[in-house]
Order: C-alpha cells, then structure tokens, then sequence
C-alpha cells in the first residue's frame, strides 16, 4: 500500500486530469468495488470496468490507500480486489454458507484441470448437492432450498458465481468466477477438504471470510 503522503499527491496532481465523463466512471466503480470487493474480466457486465481499472491503475490505488485500503490486481486471473488489512468490513458467514462456498473452490479447482484458460468454469448445481453427499453434510441429507438458494444469491452479490435459474432445479448451470480463487485462498484441495472437517465436525454457526 502506498503512503498517504503519496496518494494525496498522485491524486491531485492526476484525478483533475480525468475527463468529466471518466470522473463518472472512477465513482462509480469505486463505490462498486467496496460494495461488491471483487471484479473480474470473466463477467461479461464488468469487463469494461476491469479494463477501466488497468488503465486508471495508479488513481485507484491513491484513492483506495487514503481509506487504508489496497488494490490488488491479479493479471493471470483478471481480477481486481480491495483489501484492507485492518480488517475492516469483514464479512461473518454462517456454517451452511462456508460449506458451500468451500464445495464451490473444490469444483472450481477440478474443473480447472480439464479447461483451458479461455473457458469459463461451468457446474450443475447437481455437482454441489454430489459433493455436500460426498463430505455428509447433514448425513447425506440435502441442502433445503431454503439454505440454499440465500447461499448462493450470497455468493453471486460477490461476484464469485453466477447463476440464472432461480426455481434452483438439479440441472441448473452455475458459473464460477476466478474470484474464487481469492475468497478461498488455499492451495490444494487437501486444505479446502480439512477445512471442511472442521466446519462439519462442528464449529461455530459463524465464520469469518475477507469481504473487505
């Protein structure tokens, strides 16, 4: 993160320079990455906004630094992300909801192995009930709608998924978003599995991730 100091100099010496239509831009982006923390090139809607982001790079971190937070652009994955390491703005979620988003990396990462880096990651949410079965969540009992469907709306505020299928039918497809990647950041599966043993094991209704 760079120094206040700097950041107020860069931004006074190079926001005034914008365009009043780009000046536009940069708010409402700005305020779309602290709401949402993440932004990918994968979405078709946000795009544009990543690209935008590239190119007004060194304005975004001033501005993101003044209020202790850093922008992290991750180029391989074409993700952006805010971090704040004071850990402000963390998001609490409950046990059902780490489990899924945990079942979520573990696809993401088996799917990644068969694809190329052009494609997107697809699932069927019949793939999330298979895995929930595979770990015993519930004693193999399935995840109620009622569970489910505010888990993943969770998920897809944050652009981590995407989805179309509301009525949530077996074979409804469900996009994963390389965000994931920096939810979970694990390396292996063998991580995101003993995690799971935690969470299943007991726990606490509640978990911390970074929504920062």
């Amino acid at each position: 993160m760079i120094p206040k100091n700097q950041a107020i100099k860069k931004l006074t010496e190079e926001y005034p320079s914008l365009k009043e239509s780009e000046k536009q831009v940069f708010s409402r982006i700005s305020n779309k990455l602290l709401q949402v923390n993440y932004i990918t090139r994968k979405k078709i809607g946000d795009a544009n906004d990543y690209r935008f982001i590239l190119a007004y790079k060194e304005i975004f971190e001033a501005f993101f630094a003044l209020a202790d937070f850093e922008l992290i652009i991750e180029r391989h994955d074409e993700v952006v992300y805010i971090k704040n390491e004071s850990s402000f703005n963390h998001l609490r979620l409950k046990k059902e909801e780490s489990i899924l988003l945990l079942i979520v990396r573990m696809l993401y990462q088996s799917k990644m192995d068969v694809i190329t880096l052009d494609e997107n990651v697809e699932i069927y949410l019949s793939e999330i009930h298979d895995e929930l079965a595979k770990v015993g969540y519930l004693d193999n009992k399935r995840m109620t709608k009622d569970k489910l469907k505010p888990s993943l709306q969770l998920l897809k505020n944050y652009n981590i998924i995407d989805f179309m299928d509301v009525k949530l039918h077996d074979d409804a497809r469900i996009k994963i978003y390389p965000t994931i990647l920096y939810v979970v950041n694990m390396k292996n599966i063998k991580e995101v599995l003993d995690q799971l043993d935690q969470y299943l094991e007991g726990g606490s209704d509640n978990e911390e991730i970074d929504e920062d």
